[in-house]
């Protein structure tokens, strides 16, 4: 198996463990009273981590509509993003000559597929009412991810025209999805013989960003002062002169010889954050394996200490440590199998005791690690919501922030132990 298709077999496993979370929390071997066991079983299904589970097990091709002239870089852009010489297949019909749906692919697995509307603007002086109604249908239909707004910034008058029209369509449709503002070719600004992005001069780079600062100024003449704006360079030099007249398993073939490209990651570190979850862990499978374990584990942390953080303003009857340690638990237990490790309920709770007093259950709860197992038999009736919802949260993100350190980064137990310590000592003079 390669890389994807392990990770991919991972979380089917972690899929598979929260589909099955009731038998999971009943297995854990301490006692846990009934009410409080309940509450766990209900955090652990909240609809946040349920639609992270579902978006795992439902994960698509992103999608996404580019608007730029033509010859601005689009598919240029996107092998970039991957790394790959990616075959763009025929248009699919969507409805409208104007708008064109294409699906970029390696290995007949569709990675992206992208709604290419630069006919509309360069074929016509104004859309017609019928035109903005195709458009409207397609849009509604794709339902897209995000928009690309593709300029290279060398023509300031097209550059405001692209944009008012990128404007019309955001106001008309009432569109909420992420607005990228993509200025491509920066290789090409002076000094263009600097086409390595680690040699680049100050001098290049100031340039870049007065770049940068002119498309913002237009943005926001128009009133698009929420796109994010990236300057990017796709440049990238096959081992091939002519890589469009190979075939698409030759071009899966091709590798780079001179890697030019200058800010893609974080374009793509833009997308995987603030696009559909289903369409992210596609790009993030689809991208750098391991980066995509961190990313999704790091998931995994803010959503299990927002439900710690959810039990903990819930009155029960029972200890809230009770609830918190089954919820830190199974955030242990899925990050190491992120890893690749299966651990059981014992070895996750082992682990989380093994960081001592150090951000065990939140800062200030020392006692809890000194009492260490003993405590977790303790049932205490009509104790209430003891502990506040910052510390349910802050404690749950430490304890997994340490998993993600020991499981996935290999850090040794005392490394991540010392790497706690620090986190409380900063926390405390805060």
């Amino acid at each position: 198996m390669n890389k994807r298709e392990v990770l991919e077999k991972r979380l089917q496993q972690i899929t598979d463990t929260m589909d099955s979370i009731e038998e999971i929390i009943n297995e854990i071997d301490f006692a846990i009273p009934k009410a409080a066991k309940d509450l766990v079983i209900n955090a652990l299904k909240s609809d946040e981590i349920t639609n992270i589970m579902e978006a795992i097990k439902e994960r698509r091709p992103p999608k996404l509509v580019i608007i730029g002239r033509t010859g601005v870089g689009k598919s240029s852009l996107i092998n970039a993003m991957f790394g790959t010489y990616l075959a763009e297949t025929s248009a699919i019909e969507v409805g409208t000559k104007d708008s064109q749906v294409f699906q970029y692919k390696s290995n007949d697995e569709v990675l992206f597929e992208v709604i290419d509307t630069r006919g509309i603007k360069e074929n016509q002086q104004s859309l017609t009412s019928t035109a903005e109604d195709d458009l409207k249908n397609v849009i509604e239909e794709f339902e897209p991810d995000a928009f690309l707004f593709l300029t290279n910034g060398a023509d300031r008058t097209t550059l405001k025209e692209d944009a008012i029209y990128l404007k019309e369509i955001y106001s008309d449709q009432g569109i909420t999805v992420p607005l990228v503002t993509v200025i491509t070719r920066i290789d090409d600004i002076e000094p263009s013989r600097i086409k390595d992005p680690a040699s680049y001069t100050q001098r290049k780079k100031d340039n870049i960003a007065i770049k940068e600062q002119q498309v913002y100024k237009v943005l926001e003449e128009v009133g698009l002062t929420d796109s994010f704006i990236i300057p990017v360079s796709s440049y990238i030099e096959w081992n091939h002169e002519k890589p469009e007249i190979l075939s698409p398993t030759e071009r899966s073939e091709l590798v780079i010889e001179f890697d030019g490209r200058y800010n893609i990651d974080k374009l793509v570190d833009f997308l995987e954050e603030n696009i559909d979850f289903r369409a992210a862990v596609y790009l993030m499978l689809n991208n750098k394996i391991d980066l995509a374990i961190e990313k999704i584990a790091n998931k995994f942390v803010k959503v299990f200490s927002t439900a710690s953080a959810g039990v903990a303003i819930t009155p029960i009857p029972a200890s809230d440590i009770v609830v918190l340690i089954p919820i830190q638990i199974v955030q242990v237990t899925l990050i190491a199998y992120l890893s690749g490790r299966k651990i059981n309920s014992k070895a996750a709770r082992e682990f989380i005791l093994s960081l001592g007093g150090v951000a065990l259950f939140g800062f200030g709860l020392r006692f809890v690690a000194q009492q260490g197992v003993k405590l977790l038999n303790v049932f205490i009736p009509g104790s209430g919501s003891a502990i506040s919802s910052t510390i349910a949260y802050s404690g749950t993100y430490a304890v997994g922030k340490a998993a993600i350190a020991y499981y996935i980064e290999g850090k040794t137990k005392a490394e991540v132990k010392k790497e706690m310590e620090e986190m409380e000592k900063e926390e405390q003079f805060q």
